[in-house]
């Protein structure tokens, strides 16, 4: 069986000597599916607190006070720059690891009949011609190994890892060694008839081959950004009034305001309508609001230049009040619902201490720095994508004030929720 399979990866090795003589292709492939595997179990733990942070940050700041004449003689505008900042949760920068490898195989005679013939006379097996059943059956075999080592208790994982707000840079998962692999396998009986169909040499050729595969000792877990605060800015306009209903937009053009977080565009749209209009002799001036907003993030973290693509949709419900006290000062509460859409699309390469394993690349030229690609060691040439989707809902409450003197407007304000920031701005009213 796996005799053949051996020959063809070492005919793979030969053939490319001259251009690809450090590293395993088929090596390489097979850990791409893991580094995979591992990246998609962890995605959602990974970005949640950042999804979470942006819900809570984008919807800040949508109003100063509840009042909205009902009508006027032209529209007023007010103009200001509006400014948002969090401090991040130290439980948000850490999550457990998992490693989900799928399902174990009901019936590993069939499964590995997909890629070969079983000639029971002769017990031997025939793998096809084709590298992707070469592949597809290296595949198989490891993450029956690894399933059953996950299973027995002998393929442990970290206790913690970074999310993107974290700082964890040497996290990483430890494979089990050639001998674990081989005996939490052997233990199987599905294995054990597998074995009696094809051949004894099915063992020893596949204790041959995962000695041959030299697959790296450890997978390593994204180190985080290393963020404490999460601090934004947004131009905003409100212009009213008609109907007692006042109008609210923001723009932001794709600017980078800090390289941990990319470049980031948004723009935002809203309504706000009088409820007081509608009430008469009111202690307080009540209104209701409603708000979509759309953002935008590229990014490229790391020294192997992993790309991160993401679009959001955010909506935003919100009753609030105001008071106005001394003839300059409002004094408001709120509460609103908000929701958070974010579609993120992950761009990798095998990150670089698991390509110099594999022998993808040469020693870097100093720690910390990037290695140098050659045209013996080209490192990983065949990106992977991997399409993140994640989702939140937040419900917050808002306190602050607003004080006027003239045109100008002065306002800071509380937003509790669960990711709780503070915000405030200036602003011209004309």
């Amino acid at each position: 069986m796996i005799l053949r399979l051996i020959a063809i990866v070492l005919v793979l090795s030969a053939a490319s000597v001259s251009a690809q003589q450090f590293y395993n292709p088929l090596a390489v492939d097979v850990t791409r599916g893991l580094v995979k595997d591992l990246f998609s179990t962890n995605a959602v733990d990974y970005v949640q607190p950042m999804v979470t942070s942006v819900n809570a940050t984008s919807n800040a700041r949508f109003f100063t006070q509840a009042y909205v004449p009902r009508s006027v003689d032209r529209p007023y505008f007010r103009f200001g720059i509006h400014g948002m900042m969090g401090v991040i949760p130290e439980a948000d920068k850490t999550f457990k690891p998992s490693f989900n490898l799928g399902e174990p195989s009901q019936n590993l005679l069939t499964d590995v009949s997909r890629y070969g013939t079983f000639d029971i006379v002769n017990r031997r097996f025939a793998i096809n011609p084709r590298y992707q059943d070469t592949l597809g059956l290296t595949q198989l075999l490891l993450r029956e190994m690894l399933l059953e080592a996950q299973k027995q208790g002998r393929f442990p994982l970290p206790d913690e890892a970074a999310t993107l707000f974290g700082n964890r840079p040497n996290v990483r998962v430890n494979l089990p060694t050639t001998a674990t692999l081989l005996e939490v396998i052997r233990n199987r009986d599905d294995y054990r008839a597998l074995v009696a169909l094809g051949g004894s040499s099915i063992d020893s050729s596949l204790a041959s081959l995962v000695d041959s595969l030299s697959l790296p000792g450890s997978l390593t877990m994204p180190p985080g950004a290393n963020m404490s605060t999460l601090v934004a800015a947004v131009p905003q306009l409100e212009i009213g009034s008609l109907f007692g209903t006042e109008m609210l937009i923001r723009f932001v053009p794709p600017v980078e305001f800090d390289p941990n977080v990319g470049e980031f565009s948004f723009y935002g749209i809203g309504l706000k309508h009088s409820l007081s209009q509608y009430l008469a002799d009111t202690v307080v001036h009540l209104a209701v609001q409603g708000v979509y907003q759309h953002t935008s993030l590229t990014n490229t973290v790391g020294v192997t230049n992993s790309n991160l693509s993401a679009v959001a949709d955010i909506w935003n419900a919100n009753l609030h009040a105001s008071k106005k006290l001394f003839g300059f000062l409002d004094v408001f509460v709120g509460v609103g619902y908000q929701q958070i859409d974010v579609v993120s699309t992950y761009t990798y390469v095998l990150p670089q201490e698991v390509q110099l394993s594999l022998g993808l690349l040469p020693e870097p030229p100093g720690p910390g720095l990037p290695s140098v690609p050659t045209p013996e060691q080209p490192g990983d040439t065949s990106p992977q994508q991997s399409v993140v989707n994640v989702s939140n809902t937040n419900i917050n409450a808002v306190f602050g004030a607003c004080a006027q003197i003239g045109p100008l407007r002065v306002f800071a304000d509380y937003n509790v929720s669960q990711f709780s920031i503070f915000s405030g701005g200036l602003e011209v009213c004309f």
